[in-house]
């Protein structure tokens, strides 16, 4: 579409609308990201829950397979690719201290 058609077009529609529109568009992504960002925060929260739970039980055994081990890992990867893990950085390094105890 060159540039003459999409002026007929806009003509056609009338510019209002075509500023409606993206107006309206505008405002319906940043509800979106909006709505992003609070389910990531819940769902962050639920998966620390989660690593915290496991840790807890891991340390309280005194032990942990390779398996739980790597199970745990990836749960963390996720967990920590939505950012802001402050504690949970010691609590791996707590559990990989703990793998090479047996």
């Amino acid at each position: 579409m060159n540039l003459r058609n999409l002026l007929d077009a806009m003509a056609l529609i009338g510019i209002p609308s075509v500023f409606a529109c993206v107006v309206w568009m505008g405002k319906k992504l940043l509800q979106f990201g909006h709505d992003m960002r609070i389910l990531m925060n819940a769902q962050q929260k639920q998966m620390r829950r989660t690593l915290m739970i496991d840790y807890h039980k891991y340390m309280d055994a005194g032990k942990i397979t390779d398996e739980e081990l790597d199970l745990w890992e990836e749960d963390y990867q996720a967990y920590h690719s939505l950012g802001e893990n402050g504690i949970m950085d010691s609590r791996r390094a707590d559990l990989l201290e703990l793998s090479k105890k047996r």
